[in-house]
């Protein structure tokens, strides 16, 4: 193949041989030859990209800017199909130094090629729509592949349409303080594309909502008899048909509930509506928790679902630590402890690999896949302080486990990629001196929502 010919003598100087692999799963119309080839010893990440278009006889964009070039070059270029940025993986991290000082740090042999995986960039999220103007901050968020809902510092529940028009379907004023946490999942046996909606507020209070074909919200369930104070998170889970929920307060308790079936309540009023004098309406049914128990110190600022292990719980505290729990006997299966207060928690859509914000602008992982031989790890800084302020949301992509997003009080939304210890990209979500408060991570958008009192949406394109 002449440009592979042509691609070892690109310049003069020291060299070092490399092997450019795609990566698993892309698309094979973008597979260039694996036979190594030498390149200046202070290629970057742009050179590279650069080498792989002029392989597959695309556009070029010179590391470095522009460059001259002459009226029949330009008029061949322009036949040509456009440039694709690339990113690469050496050793399993993404290259974001020369190829010799990445391979020299992880002590690779330069004696033989360097194998270097490659696969297009993840392009930077844009502006997309937002809400009008909200009465009251936007203090949690969550989405389902339809709808996008929100709570607010008011007390009232939000739905939004996630389709283009990204408008409001529905609102209800539901509690009597701010909504603290939010958390949604997709109902089964009702026949209808229905999605069941928990909140927890900081008066004390936690309450389930329908969100059907219909448009509307309707109360669904009311949650008593296990929290004292403020509920700070919640978590629902379809168990086959079987809706569990977890629920944390700010003591550190925390609660598992059973969720009434759907059909139980099918002829319910919408939510902060009442129809007099008719036979159809029916009592809201007040469930009582099937475990209680003291699982942190202080406040339980996070709760996920063990993936792959409906028994299994996953929290985060101001206590410091990171925990792990079996539902069923409500053991202490795995604890990690920290340095700083845990302010939020993610976890990986496949695995139980989970993300925390912290007060100290950092992003930390924690592996809590425990078995005999591995007792849960702890990458503590492996992703750089680089928010301004307290972060105060996580979320993990939907679709790939290695990126993630943050939220923080410096009004932006950050992206990564887990195998490197700097952003993706940085998104200036809210104006100057607006915090941001919570975000969604949907496929294919973020959502975010903060004290300037809307709801903006930011696509990858």
């Amino acid at each position: 193949m002449s440009n592979h010919n042509e691609v070892k003598e690109l310049t003069e100087g020291e060299k070092i041989r490399i092997s450019l692999v795609l990566a698993k799963g892309q698309d094979e119309s973008l597979r260039v030859p694996s036979d190594p080839i030498a390149v200046p010893s202070s290629t970057r990440k742009k050179g590279l990209s650069a080498i792989i278009n002029h392989l597959l006889d695309r556009k070029v964009v010179p590391d470095g800017g522009e460059t001259d070039v002459s009226d029949s070059e330009s008029d061949d270029d322009d036949d040509k199909l456009p440039a694709i940025p690339f990113d690469f993986l050496l050793n399993n991290k993404l290259l974001r130094v020369s190829v010799e000082a990445a391979a020299r740090r992880d002590g690779l042999s330069l004696e033989q090629a360097v194998e270097i995986k490659y696969f297009p960039a993840r392009q930077a999220p844009e502006g997309d729509g937002e809400s009008e103007m909200l009465p009251d901050w936007i203090s949690s968020m969550c989405s389902t592949s339809s709808i996008l809902c929100a709570g607010n510092c008011d007390g009232s529940i939000r739905v939004f349409s996630n389709s283009e028009q990204f408008n409001q379907k529905d609102v209800v004023k539901s509690h009597s303080g701010p909504i603290k946490c939010i958390s949604s999942c997709p109902l089964s046996g009702s026949g209808t594309d229905t999605t069941v909606i928990a909140t927890g507020s900081m008066d004390q209070t936690l309450l389930t909502h329908t969100f059907g074909n219909d448009g509307k919200l309707m109360l669904h369930g009311v949650y008593s008899g296990g929290h004292s104070s403020s509920i700070n998170s919640v978590c629902i889970l379809n168990n086959n048909g079987d809706i569990l929920m977890a629920s944390g307060d700010w003591d550190g308790g925390l609660c598992i509930w059973k969720l009434p079936s759907i059909g139980d309540n099918l002829s319910l009023e919408p939510s902060g509506k009442k129809r007099k004098g008719t036979s159809t309406e029916r009592t809201i049914q007040d469930i009582s928790p099937t475990v209680y128990f003291k699982a942190h110190s202080n406040n339980i600022s996070g709760i996920g679902w063990g993936y792959q292990a409906n028994n299994t719980l996953l929290t985060s505290s101001w206590d410091h630590s990171i925990k792990s729990w079996d539902v069923e006997t409500q053991n202490n299966i795995l604890t990690l402890n920290g340095a700083k207060v845990a302010t939020c928690l993610g976890r990986c859509h496949n695995s139980d690999v989970v993300a925390t914000g912290h007060p100290d602008c950092t992003v930390r992982l924690w592996d809590m896949r425990s078995n005999s031989k591995n007792e849960g790890n702890v990458f503590d800084g492996s992703l750089r302080p680089s928010h301004k302020a307290w972060i105060s949301a996580v979320e993990w992509s939907p679709v790939d486990p290695y990126v993630l997003s943050s939220a923080s009080h410096d009004g932006t939304i950050k992206v990564w990629d887990i195998r490197s210890s700097v952003p993706l990209h940085i998104v200036k979500a809210h104006s100057k001196g607006c915090k941001a408060l919570c975000l969604s991570f949907a496929d294919g958008a973020i959502y975010s929502g903060g004290s300037d009192c809307m709801v903006k949406r930011f696509k990858f394109q």
